[in-house]
């Protein structure tokens, strides 16, 4: 049980870099809670708010959705979650996705472009 939602506590979406900061926009947990739900796959939160610096050393855009409290990373592993995952983002969720070799970046971003999905690593 969460304090945001039945599958997600703010302490999940915390600053990794131990400042203590968090923010999560309701429509991400909106959002991510639908997955979940979809997917009936448990997910692992490996990114969410970041403050400006932890942002910056991890290389994270200066416009990040992460700075808002508009994304999140999850862990995933293996491709029959991966696409379990996607399944349930293209029906209910967000329409900004980041995909990486470990991991699916998904924010709700409004003032970016949207129905977009990117690839970390490779083409952007």
């Amino acid at each position: 049980m969460g304090d945001l939602s039945a599958h997600f506590s703010r302490s999940e979406f915390a600053c990794k870099c131990g400042c203590g900061g968090v923010q999560v926009n309701p429509v991400l947990i909106e959002a991510l809670e639908d997955i979940r739900e979809f997917s009936g796959i448990p997910m692992v939160i490996t990114s969410g708010w970041r403050c400006p610096a932890h942002n910056a050393a991890v290389g994270g855009a200066p416009s990040s959705a992460h700075l808002t409290g508009e994304a999140a990373d999850f862990f995933v592993s293996g491709n029959i979650d991966r696409f379990k995952f996607l399944e349930a983002i293209f029906t209910y969720g967000p329409k900004r996705i980041g995909i990486g070799s470990d991991f699916i970046h998904v924010d709700v971003k409004t003032d970016a472009p949207q129905e977009v999905v990117w690839l970390y690593g490779g083409d952007k």
